[in-house]
């Protein structure tokens, strides 16, 4: 198949991130697999990518202009995904620009979403919310087939089941693990690796569990004194923004990694959180504080679940602090974990979705 990979709106920092490498990932194994694959983003900054073509608009002007560059931008890339040719596009969801509807005239679109978008969106102010809330259809409505993280979006975005879709969650490349050497820590050393001003990662509940539990050092992987808005506990270190190899350093360090701690913020309960399973494929036990749409029937001693709601650090503060001093010195064996979250099979999966679609349309 030749597949078109289309991103709109994300956000500079986040392509620099799990959500890059998860695409890079995706559209590797793609090729590996035998298919063309071009990347197609809608971008306000260049950010090279393999086999990318990029459409950048100048977003530092007012709100008009800004809008209209977008606009001519968007029109550009959608020429260029037509004369691409593709069988499929594969689209990740972002808020509407004029005229992204055109998009679906090209070739059957399977659509990715990775959140209630209008729980998102609310949490960004009433402009946004209404904005994403009569336009989201435009994108819904002609996509024909979706791919969801977790069965509670589902339930959640399509109740009716009114289309093809797929729950395809988040995994690990296994041939691309590396497994760390275990620490030599006297005291336990937690690490959480998140974004500034997403409330659903529970930073606040990390720096009171580190406040009230001086005796384990702490980690803030992508937050900087500026980001915390409170003053930092003496046990805790503000790394700022990491690149792969920053986080890398930092994680040689770390007993144990945290997952988001506040999913229930977003009316959420199940997720396959990107910074969970890298930890994992560097061997490094996990605490997770939801539903995981692979791990959670997994019993193991280097896994820690605990409740999501939003004292469930305050309430299981012994629970976490002795789960860290007992896996000071230990690593997960990959093995344990690796046939839950093996990200090729989620990709033969993902493909033999795409094969599926395009049956069913054909486009002239």
């Amino acid at each position: 198949m030749r597949i078109a990979y289309v991103t709109i709106h994300v956000a500079p920092e986040i392509m620099r991130g799990g959500v890059g490498k998860k695409i890079k990932t995706q559209t590797g194994i793609w090729r590996e697999m035998g298919h063309e694959v071009t990347l197609f983003s809608l971008t306000p900054t260049d950010i090279p990518f393999p086999d990318e073509r990029q459409f950048i608009f100048d977003a530092k002007t007012n709100l008009l202009k800004r809008e209209s560059n977008r606009a001519s931008e968007l029109m550009r890339m959608l020429e260029s995904i037509r004369e691409y040719k593709p069988d499929v596009i594969y689209l990740r969801f972002g808020l509407y620009s004029y005229p992204l509807h055109r998009l679906f005239k090209i070739a059957p679109v399977v659509l990715e979403t990775n959140s209630d978008d209008r729980q998102e969106y609310h949490k960004r102010g009433m402009f946004f919310y209404w904005m994403n809330r009569l336009t989201r259809n435009l994108t819904f409505g002609p996509a024909s087939g979706i791919i969801f993280p977790s069965h509670e979006l589902v339930d959640v975005l399509m109740p009716k089941r009114d289309k093809p879709f797929r729950v395809i969650s988040n995994g690990i490349d296994l041939s691309q693990t590396e497994m760390l050497p275990p620490t030599n820590n006297k005291q336990p050393v937690i690490t959480m690796v998140c974004s500034p001003g997403m409330k659903w990662h529970g930073v606040d509940k990390l720096m009171e569990f580190a406040e009230k539990t001086p005796d384990v050092f702490v980690n803030l992987a992508g937050y900087a004194e500026k980001d915390l808005h409170m003053p930092a506990p003496s046990n805790v270190k503000l790394h700022g923004f990491l690149d792969k190899q920053g986080i890398r350093e930092v994680l040689m360090q770390t007993d144990v990694a945290l997952g988001t701690l506040a999913l229930h913020r977003n009316q959420m309960q199940e997720a396959s959180v990107l910074k969970v399973r890298e930890a994992l494929a560097y061997g490094i036990p996990v605490v997770i504080a939801y539903h995981d749409t692979d791990l959670h029937d997994v019993e193991l001693e280097t896994i820690l679940h605990i409740p999501n709601t939003e004292r469930n650090v305050a309430e299981n503060m012994e629970r976490i602090r002795l789960f860290a001093y007992g896996m000071v010195g230990r690593r997960i064996n990959i093995n344990t974990v690796a046939p839950h979250l093996d990200q090729r099979k989620k990709e033969e999966t993902r493909l033999e979705f795409f094969e599926q679609i395009c049956k069913k349309q054909s486009f002239s």
